[in-house]
């Protein structure tokens, strides 16, 4: 399954369920002579998200067999340290199974 094809399952699954979900092409802007400005936050996860309770979370999605970039990594520590959410999913299960760790820890 690409990349691309396990972001539309979790982006369908997690409006279903109410959560914003903003989808992050993290490329640079490319300049009339070709060169190109670079993003201003290199590593952003794939999805930012909000789930109907006002969390933030980050969602890195990953090819199975993939491994994050360091840049990557240094993002989804920093969602951590202000208390946001951060996954990194190589399917929806492993999406649905961090939510649901995160329900059965409150309750």
């Amino acid at each position: 399954m690409k990349e691309k094809d396990i972001q539309r399952q979790i982006i369908d699954y997690l409006e279903l369920k109410g959560w914003l979900v903003i989808k992050i092409n993290n490329v640079g802007i490319r300049k009339e002579n070709g060169s190109y400005i670079p993003p201003r936050e290199k590593g952003i996860s794939d999805l930012i998200c909000c789930d109907p309770y006002g969390r933030f979370i980050a969602i890195e999605v990953k090819k199975p067999g993939n491994t994050l970039s360091d840049y990557q990594a240094i993002f989804l520590d920093r969602v951590r340290s202000v208390k946001g959410r951060a996954i990194i999913a190589y399917s929806l299960d492993d999406v649905i199974k961090e939510i649901e760790s995160w329900i059965n820890a409150v309750s």
